[in-house]
């Protein structure tokens, strides 16, 4: 139960933030109307809100609460299911899951905003880097780096990557590759 109100919480909270940045968001959408396709609006909107909330989550949160000699590194592997850290058990859990949910709309996005994304290679390196950057720029701030975050970062967008590539086998039919008619039949004649 302490689990499901933890990311619970993190969800509402995102939600509002998400609110608020579609309020903010609206007159850009009205003046980009007739250039950019309303459905493409929303896929770079969804995106840039997401990352916004996992960086404000992340990064902006909690850094002016630490001080610099809180701050912590761990580069051994899958040490977060090891260590204790004083954190009760379904509190290390929660925050286990949250760092691979907190990616997975980035892997699921990421790839529908940018067509140049779409193979799974470009946006787990993206998403690896960018998760890379959260951690390194959380060591300078007084918070944690840790190689876990990063693998549970990498972990939930590789997921997202896959209900995308699943979601657009079932929707987005590739269309057959058309000809040049007109070009062979200008062949044919001559």
């Amino acid at each position: 139960m302490f689990m499901i109100r933890e990311i619970l919480g993190y969800c509402i909270i995102s939600a509002i933030c998400l609110l608020g940045m579609a309020i903010l968001y609206a007159p850009v959408c009205f003046l980009l109307r007739n250039r950019v396709q309303p459905a493409k609006q929303l896929a770079y909107f969804l995106f840039g809100a997401c990352v916004i909330i996992v960086l404000a989550a992340t990064v902006i949160i909690g850094s002016s609460k630490t001080a610099a000699a809180d701050r912590s590194l761990n580069l051994v592997p899958f040490q977060v299911f090891q260590e204790t850290w004083g954190m009760p058990e379904l509190k290390k859990i929660a925050q286990t899951a949250a760092n691979v949910v907190m990616f997975v709309p980035l892997g699921f996005l990421m790839p529908v905003a940018f067509r140049r994304m779409r193979s799974f290679g470009k946006t787990t390196l993206s998403l690896a880097l960018f998760s890379f950057a959260i951690e390194f720029t959380q060591y300078f701030t007084g918070r944690s780096a840790d190689i876990d975050d990063l693998i549970l970062n990498t972990l939930g967008g590789i997921l997202g990557y896959l209900i995308f590539f699943a979601v657009s086998r079932l929707f987005w039919k590739k269309r057959p590759r058309r000809t040049n008619r007109a070009c062979h039949r200008s062949v044919r004649k001559s």
